[in-house]
């Protein structure tokens, strides 16, 4: 069963949404930590903070 929760665990921490065209990406596992370049509109697609969420969504608040 843990198998299954570190695997969705894994999937989620790789997804991403860009903040400029809202297009949903997995990222590569090495490059989690990373920013990376969204595949639609190439602006750049910061990594998740520590609660989950992109460094882009905490600047809208």
């Amino acid at each position: 069963m843990a198998g299954i929760f570190f695997g969705i665990a894994d999937a989620l921490l790789r997804k991403r949404r860009c903040p400029k065209c809202g297009k949903e990406q997995v990222v590569p596992r090495e490059r989690t930590r990373d920013t990376v370049k969204c595949i639609k509109c190439e602006a750049s697609v910061p990594p998740p903070s520590r609660n989950g969420r992109s460094r882009a969504d905490t600047r809208r608040t």
